[in-house]
């Protein structure tokens, strides 16, 4: 073959010839390899690279991104070019040149090295789509967006968001938030009334577990709350907690559950109110029938017996209102203290007997009927003396109970409930006529 019909040598890698027979493979140069922008350096700070912005600043990070979009697409333009596609076959030719080659492992496996994915971030999205994104978020999710970074916290600055919300918008979303954990309740049913007088209004409204946190004066039981949508509500008196769902059928200022416990500790009080007057009744018919002779024993029992229903018309007709806990608490301890001379009396009687003597189980019945009229009389006077200062259970359910209000707590439940357990239902103020 003479050298004018050499083929022409080669042009530069990467072209494409000018009407160049597309059978003849020596036509066509081969394809470029896709060039991908280097990875941006790592990020100094750790917000930043949580984010992905570049070390040199949110102006880089934006660079980057433009030029790798704009290599890209010129590579991609150059593959199809002469290559006698039209149009309509364009999107089959992408597909097939997306596709992965025979033998990979198909969409899912892992890019080489040499290929990261570009970083997609908030911070390379225009500041169109940027703004329209706070706009769409409320308060809580901005103040954590302005915590990550400072070109964030620029972005949404106070008056940027007063612009994008509005004044009406921007009051009901302070007033939907909890001063303190930064909760969104945006029907406010389970946030406490604010006022103007309250430091930091219009964010100044607490949610009701951050108000039972600290100790907030306006949940006290017997007392009605103001939420935050006008609602009023009632203090659990069982469990301190506002009822703001589940009331007690008949008795609103109770949960259901909590007014189930406290019809418990009402039975529980029912049958030992029995016991206690069985027990009083039986010792003084003892005393009368064994020691009728014996002034020790039949005056203290009888004057016993006699008060005895006088505590109990007490029990009946105090209410919710009045406070009787002094007179009774006097009755018991009168009562407690008559019972002394009988009981000395009868283990006098037994002490003196010689030991061949055998001591009559009527005599013995009788000491222990005594024995637990004082017990429970007993009981009764410490009961007292706890409803009369005014004891409240429900703070045992707060934070930061001391030790000692923990280790005292069962006890003065145990006497609550087994003096007068009524005291729960009792109204504010109190009447200690």
């Amino acid at each position: 073959m003479d050298a004018a019909e050499e083929p022409p040598e080669d042009p530069t890698p990467g072209l494409v010839i000018p009407n160049a027979d597309p059978n003849n493979p020596r036509s066509v140069a081969p394809d470029l390899p896709e060039h991908t922008p280097p990875p941006p350096p790592p990020a100094t700070h750790f917000p930043h690279g949580l984010i992905g912005l570049s070390s040199r600043g949110f102006s880089e990070t934006v660079r980057n991104s433009i030029s790798s979009f704009a290599s890209h697409h010129d590579i991609r333009s150059r593959k199809f070019k002469g290559k006698g596609h039209d149009l309509d076959n364009l999107d089959l030719e992408l597909d097939k040149t997306d596709a992965p080659p025979p033998g990979s492992a198909g969409p899912g496996s892992e890019r080489p090295a040499s290929e990261p994915r570009k970083p997609l971030h908030l911070l390379t999205l225009p500041p169109e789509l940027q703004l329209m994104i706070l706009a769409r978020l409320d308060f809580a999710d901005i103040e954590r967006l302005r915590r990550t970074c400072k070109q964030l916290r620029a972005l949404a600055n106070p008056k940027q968001i007063r612009t994008l919300w509005g004044e009406k918008k921007l009051k009901m979303q302070l007033l939907g938030h909890c001063k303190h954990c930064l909760v969104h309740d945006p029907f406010r049913s389970n946030l406490l009334q604010s006022s103007p007088a309250d430091p930091g209004y219009p964010l100044a409204s607490r949610c009701i577990e951050c108000a039972l946190n600290n100790d907030d004066p306006r949940i006290r039981v017997g007392k009605k709350i103001e939420l935050a949508n006008q609602d009023l509500i009632w203090v659990c008196r069982w469990c301190g907690t506002p009822v703001t769902e589940g009331a007690a059928y008949g008795n609103e200022q109770f949960h259901r559950p909590c007014y189930k416990s406290y019809n418990n500790a009402l039975f529980f009080f029912f049958i030992l109110g029995w016991i206690q007057l069985s027990l009083g009744i039986v010792g003084a018919a003892l005393a009368w029938r064994y020691f009728r002779d014996a002034i020790l024993v039949f005056a203290p029992t009888l004057t016993s017996f006699l008060l005895l229903w006088i505590c109990l018309g007490f029990l009946v007709f105090r209410g919710n209102r009045r406070r009787t806990y002094h007179y009774t608490l006097f009755l018991e301890l009168v009562i407690l203290c008559l019972w002394i001379p009988p009981v000395y009396f009868v283990a006098t009687e037994i002490s003196n007997k010689g030991p061949e003597d055998t001591v009559p189980k009527s005599i013995q019945a009788a000491l222990a009927m005594f024995c637990l009229n004082m017990l429970f009389r007993l009981f009764n006077v410490f009961g007292n003396v706890v409803l009369f200062f005014e004891y409240d259970m429900t703070r045992i359910r707060r934070p930061k109970v001391s030790i000692w209000r923990k280790m005292f707590h069962p006890i003065a439940a145990f006497l609550v409930f087994w003096t007068y357990p009524q005291a729960m239902e009792q109204k504010f103020p109190p009447d200690y006529q």
